[in-house]
């Protein structure tokens, strides 16, 4: 039987890239929450100048 020692390095490397893999998931989580968010404003912002032009015009 056969066993099959890694190199500490590997060991490190991979730790560093699923660090890494962690930290862009992260990222990619908080940018489509902004954009969420940014998409209720945007859609809150579209109604108030809406109801402003509406108001303006029965003037």
């Amino acid at each position: 039987m056969k066993l099959s020692v890694k190199p500490i390095t590997r060991i490190i490397y991979r730790a560093w890239l699923r660090s890494r893999l962690d930290n862009y998931t992260r990222s990619l989580h908080i940018i489509a929450a902004q954009r969420e968010n940014d998409f209720h404003a945007e859609r809150i912002l579209h109604r108030a100048i809406s109801a402003t032009r509406s108001k303006l015009q029965s003037l």
